[in-house]
């Protein structure tokens, strides 16, 4: 997640006070503004990398470089403690992929493949998940990965205050019913119903596995990460919300994915002073803000990541914070009254769309574009149809100004139909992120990436996007129908999903547009994305010609 060099559009996150992510956090969709931005400086062994400065500083040469480097982050990635199912999903995710190994994990070709576990098998209805885990995987704590530890990490799962487990709490749309350990390396998961994309939403954040200190002493992750990976954190090296200093653990189990020795996470800021970084050599990787990429590219090499969408996803479906957003009349009149074209073209490359799953993904439906086209007298009259013909209000909470030119596009479309939304500014990242479970939208960049089902159940349905634990039932129907039948291959399942998540209102789209990665390509290798976030994978990050 993470001042001196990131993305200002990567800064923005925006929750509304009548939204967007506490700690229950993200798995792979990532809002890429309110996500980690990432900026990746090579240390080299004479000089390390400074404070990030004006774009015109003279451009390091990166000798010597494959020994550590340094990934500016936009947002502090432990706010809340070193427990990866507290916050997940967001540019965290790379910090995490360094400190903690998975079930499963997501490739670069976006295949969910086997990490801890090392195989597993369905029953015949895909309710029970069958594992096998890798032996003689040991944790910073001591502790050797079992099926007794995995069960008892996922037994946290009823615990509210972690995100990435919030699917598979009771009543979650991937509720787990028991987790038997049969054997020390066989780990048994029964599911409340078919599941045969359990692999993909045990995959990353949701499948970290912390070591059995940790389980016995949850309070001690608060300071200090409990993992597998193929670092641990030096805390000679680390300053708390400035600073994470990550050394490699070379007797991890996949310590070789890992090229560098040291990785230093820098809690940085501001889109163009990240910018400046990049082409000054400050730092070899960097998400940037669309604001400026034309400065970039005219320096460096830019890598576009697709499937992006800028959206408000709806936190309160049941009207407890905002009564009017209990109704799915309200949420449509809204939708309808944003000039989606207006706003695109704010934004150079962006493509207006009201449809959940991007221009480019399986289930995009250009339908939902004409139904929702802009028309702020239909809007109004559906307003009063819902009982509110002169509007409401409510107010939007935003974490630095990155994200205002959206929402004041959108401040004043609304403000059209009566319906005023007021923004604000949290004082501080945390602040931001637990306005979630307190306001009724929010406002982010969100990656569907090549998994749309696990996005949609591991955070529409079960998590960040639903601190309610509501449910709906158009939304279930079109997910098990495309769950049962060919999954994220069936296009026609697909797109009956993104009209009902459209349709009933818990997600609206405005544009999409793709994430795009600055990357000095004489130091490192063209960064690479699992496609199903906006964040490059941590072993991607490697010296050029490596």
């Amino acid at each position: 997640m993470a001042n001196a060099a990131c993305s200002g559009g990567d800064a923005g996150i925006a929750l509304t006070l009548e939204e967007e992510r506490m700690p229950n956090g993200i798995k792979n969709g990532i809002p890429r503004r309110r996500q980690i931005c990432l900026a990746v400086a090579v240390i080299g062994a004479t000089a390390a990398a400074t404070a990030c400065g004006s774009s015109s500083s003279v451009k390091s040469t990166g000798a010597a470089a494959s020994t550590a480097v340094s990934i500016g982050t936009n947002a502090d990635p432990a706010a809340f403690g070193y427990d990866p199912a507290a916050l997940s999903g967001g540019g965290e995710t790379t910090f995490w992929q360094g400190l903690y190994s998975s079930l499963f994990t997501t490739t670069s070709v976006g295949a969910v493949e086997p990490q801890l576990a090392t195989s597993y098998t369905f029953n015949a209805d895909k309710t029970v998940l069958t594992l096998q885990l890798r032996q003689g995987v040991k944790f910073t704590d001591g502790t050797t990965l079992t099926s007794t530890l995995v069960k008892q990490n996922l037994d946290r799962r009823s615990d509210p205050t972690l995100g990435a487990y919030g699917m598979f709490a009771a009543g979650g749309t991937a509720a787990i019913v028991s987790v038997a350990a049969p054997s020390p390396s066989t780990v048994v998961i029964t599911f409340a119903k078919s599941q045969a994309s359990a692999p993909s939403l045990l995959a990353d954040d949701a499948g970290r596995i912390v070591g059995g200190k940790a389980i016995a002493n949850p309070k001690s992750l608060m300071t200090q990460p409990d993992g597998s990976g193929p670092y641990t954190l030096s805390a000679s090296g680390t300053v708390k919300g400035s600073s994470y200093t990550l050394a490699k653990n070379t007797s991890a189990w996949d310590a070789s994915s890992f090229p560098y020795s040291r990785v230093v996470f820098k809690v940085l800021q501001d889109s163009q002073t990240m910018a400046n970084a990049l082409v000054s050599g400050q730092v070899q990787v960097a998400q940037l803000d669309p604001s400026v990429i034309s400065f970039v590219k005219s320096k460096d090499s830019v890598v576009e990541f697709a499937g992006t969408i800028y959206a408000s996803p709806l936190f309160d479906k049941l009207g407890k914070t905002s009564e009017p957003f209990a109704s799915v009349k309200v949420r449509q009149a809204l939708s309808m009254a944003v000039n989606r074209a207006a706003i695109a073209k704010l934004h150079p490359g962006a493509v207006a769309t009201a449809s959940f799953f991007p221009p480019g993904t399986q289930g995009y439906d250009s339908n939902l574009d004409t139904t929702y086209a802009y028309n702020p007298a239909k809007a109004k009259r559906l307003l009063a149809e819902a009982g509110y013909p002169h509007g409401f209000s409510f107010s939007v909470i935003t974490v630095g100004p990155q994200m205002d030119t959206d929402l004041q596009a959108l401040q004043q479309d609304w403000q059209a139909i009566d319906v005023h939304m007021t923004i604000q500014h949290a004082t501080s990242y945390a602040e931001g992120l637990q306005a979630q479970s307190t306001t009724p939208i929010g406002y982010n960049d969100f990656t569907i990436g090549r998994d749309p089902l696990g996005f949609v159940n591991a955070f529409l349905l079960g998590g960040t996007f639903n601190p309610q634990h509501a449910t709906d039932a158009q939304i279930t129907s079109a997910l098990q129908v495309a769950e049962s039948e060919g999954g994220n291959s069936d296009t026609a399942a697909l797109k009956s999903l993104d009209d009902a998540v459209v349709n009933e209102g818990w997600m609206f789209t405005f544009y999409a547009q793709p994430a795009e990665i600055g990357y000095d390509s004489s130091q490192v290798q063209v960064p690479k994305s699992s496609g199903a976030s906006v964040f490059p994978l941590l072993s991607s990050v490697a010296p050029a010609g490596a």
